[in-house]
């Protein structure tokens, strides 16, 4: 079997697609599997270096923009410019690949991630592609801030946004499909929803259970997708017998360390700021894939004349992000809408506790271990403080809840790992 994983961003970016995907491509090597991955990123010794199948395509403004911006900054090159720039650049790229896989065999099957894709339609990239790919399979990783909202919105005290999802009209939720095929500016083709189900591709791949169920609500006459977790590698638990031994119980306040990745705007920012100014606590922050963390420093310099230095440490994405949870005593994970929340599924690997969002696809991403605040008490400052001072006053419990939450994770990679592979097969199967 020979898998092609496709998206116009790969590794090493680090945004949380790029990672789902050099996951899911080295766990189907891991099982014997022929799986490559055309990205459009140049190779980089300090990230994933090229290794393990890859066929790099990469686009000149990208090669350039690299050179002078360092690779972090320099990948967003392929973001910049309006729509019809991006429009352009797509399918520039798009035809640079179907020139290079002209030169391969045939797939079997192809995994493409069209959100990164800017065309006039979707369909326009599943013409370019499907001359290289005996079967496609999309895959779908967001869901649109304005959906989200409209469902917290129509959304009862307590009540879980997907029992909303099933109370509310289904129309109100269709609405986010009804620009697919002709989107007339830059927020209109960022229907990340519209993209998922399309006619002619029957697969279709998703990070959670309430993603499908929402991309089911809105194409209601395609085949559900298929639930796919990320797909950790032994470096998650390596190192860890668990039950014997947990996180060490700090008594201090101002040595307790906190976690934080990647704070902007809709991973809650004004909060993380906010609990910084209110609390004692140490927080050791990383600014995320596209290192937005000066901005976070520059918001604390404006809204408090400080930085907090002797208590905010910033650093980058780090190479290793498992030391980085083990160096953390919690968490602190403030996001109202999620792709899928990997960061809250690797912190509970390494029985780190979670404080987060009752989000669904966190809450999923978590298994339920952590500690949830109500989307509806989301911008009140008070309540995040209080769960940060529950894990705190009460550590004993919560590392053993993230120790729990480890091992159901595992078991739930292990099930699943082998429910993919027979999907695989499955399609193999299909004429």
């Amino acid at each position: 079997m020979r898998v092609g994983i496709i998206s116009i961003t790969s590794m090493p970016s680090w945004g949380g697609a790029e990672i789902y995907f050099n996951r899911l491509h080295n766990f189907l090597l891991r099982e014997n599997i022929d799986s490559t991955i055309i990205s459009s990123t140049p190779e980089h010794e300090n990230y994933d270096n090229g290794s393990g199948h890859y066929i790099r395509i990469v686009p000149d403004n990208i090669q350039e923009a690299v050179k002078k911006q360092g690779i972090k900054h320099g990948m967003t090159a392929i973001f910049n410019g309006d729509l019809e720039y991006r429009q352009q650049q797509s399918q520039a790229w798009l035809q640079s690949v179907n020139e290079r896989l002209r030169e391969e065999e045939p797939f079997d099957i192809g995994i493409v991630y069209l959100q990164t894709l800017y065309y006039k339609t979707a369909e326009d990239i599943l013409q370019h592609l499907r001359p290289h790919f005996k079967h496609l399979i999309t895959a779908c990783f967001d869901v649109d801030g304005d959906c989200i909202q409209l469902l917290i919105h129509h959304s009862e005290r307590n009540e879980p946004l997907l029992e909303t999802l099933n109370r509310i009209d289904p129309a109100l939720i269709q609405q986010f499909n009804k620009k697919r095929d002709a989107p007339s500016k830059w927020e209109d083709s960022r229907t990340q929803l519209a993209r998922h189900g399309l006619e002619g591709v029957p697969f279709q791949l998703s990070l959670s259970h309430f993603n499908a169920e929402i991309a089911k609500q809105v194409n209601p006459n395609v085949n559900e997708p298929f639930v796919l977790h990320p797909v950790l590698s032994e470096k998650w638990w390596n190192g860890i017998d668990y039950g014997t031994h947990y996180k060490e119980v700090i008594d201090d306040p101002s040595e307790f360390v906190i976690g934080v990745i990647n704070p902007v705007v809709k991973k809650g920012d004004s909060i993380i700021a906010q609990l910084i100014a209110t609390t004692p606590y140490q927080f050791l922050m990383l600014q995320g894939g596209w290192g937005h963390g000066e901005h976070f420093l520059n918001y604390l310099q404006d809204h408090y004349q400080t930085t907090f230095p002797d208590r905010v440490r910033m650093g980058d994405y780090s190479q290793d992000i498992v030391g980085y949870f083990d160096k953390i005593d919690a968490f602190l994970f403030p996001s109202w809408v999620e792709g899928y929340g990997q960061v809250a599924h690797e912190a509970l690997m390494r029985r780190t506790p979670v404080i987060t969002t009752d989000y669904p696809n966190i809450k999923q991403a978590s298994i339920g271990k952590g500690k949830y605040v109500s989307l509806k008490d989301y911008n009140d400052a008070a309540v995040w403080k209080e769960a940060i001072e529950d894990v705190f006053q009460h550590q004993h419990y919560w590392n053993f809840q993230a120790n729990d939450g480890a091992l159901m994770l595992l078991n739930r990679q292990a099930i699943q790992e082998g429910e993919f592979i027979a999907f695989l097969n499955e399609i193999m199967e299909e004429e």
